[in-house]
């Protein structure tokens, strides 16, 4: 069988909406601590609490995303803080319907057609997004990522009339 295991790993860069809650919850705890001389114990409590808010707003604007294919499934990771793992997506080629790059003359039947849509995608101009359209029971999802030719090369060995290179 040609049964493919490949991994692939992007970083997603940081929104302008990121980068200001990192900075806004940073600037909190500055200035919890310089009101402790005031506030006594009731900064303290504030910044202990700011002092978490920073840990969460750095865990959740830090994010990666892996995708893994094998056998005619590809899983979509997102990794968080380089600790915390999600499995966000699984999709499955038979339940496929395409798999284009995004502009492609093959996408057009499906622009005016109602979908959910999901992105796992860096953020970068650099990046060469694909689409997949899948169908899981009546709801068709529109799948935006960025995948390197070897899992695009695997998919389109196991299903050559869906995938579009």
């Amino acid at each position: 069988m040609n049964d493919a295991y490949i991994e692939y790993m992007i970083k997603r860069n940081n929104t302008f909406a990121g980068l200001a809650a990192r900075i806004a919850s940073v600037l909190l705890v500055v200035i919890c601590v310089m009101l402790y001389p005031i506030l006594n114990i009731i900064a303290f409590g504030i910044s202990v609490i700011a002092a978490y808010l920073v840990r969460y707003t750095f865990q959740t604007t830090s994010v990666e995303f892996e995708y893994i294919y094998f056998a005619g499934e590809c899983r979509i990771d997102k990794i968080m803080a380089k600790r915390k793992r999600k499995s966000c997506m699984k999709v499955e080629l038979e339940r496929v319907e395409i798999i284009a790059p995004e502009g492609s003359e093959a996408l057009k039947s499906y622009e005016n057609k109602d979908c959910i849509t999901k992105k796992f995608v860096s953020g970068t101009e650099e990046g060469k997004k694909y689409i997949i359209y899948e169908r899981k029971d009546s709801d068709l999802i529109k799948i935006i990522f960025e995948p390197n030719e070897a899992i695009l090369k695997a998919m389109q060995a196991h299903s050559p009339r869906k995938v579009i290179l």
